[in-house]
């Protein structure tokens, strides 16, 4: 079984998909399982990669079920997207 560093260096993050979706997830707990520094979360909420987070106690926090949510919705559109261009593609060299 690989351990949880190599099975980041390959790109798949899979602390999130294991826990419950009400799992509450601090900002530095999210950084952790990115891999990547706070700052870094923070841009990628500016940038909308990530939803926004709520205040608990002061701190931003999200459920893993939102996160997921939001990445899954991410993808969706991504799709969609592609299948419009390559539609639009067709239409054009047709």
């Amino acid at each position: 079984m690989s351990s949880n560093s190599e099975v980041k260096s390959i790109g798949i993050i899979k602390d999130l998909a294991e826990l419950p979706l009400g799992a509450i997830i601090s900002e530095d707990a999210l950084a952790k399982i990115f891999d990547r520094h706070q700052v870094s979360v923070k841009r990628a909420v500016e940038r909308k990669e990530l939803p926004p987070s709520v205040r608990l106690f002061g701190e931003p926090v999200w459920t893993a079920g939102t996160l997921i949510a939001h990445l899954e919705k991410r993808l969706r559109v991504a799709a969609d997207e592609q299948t419009k261009l390559e539609k639009r593609i067709g239409e054009l060299t047709a």
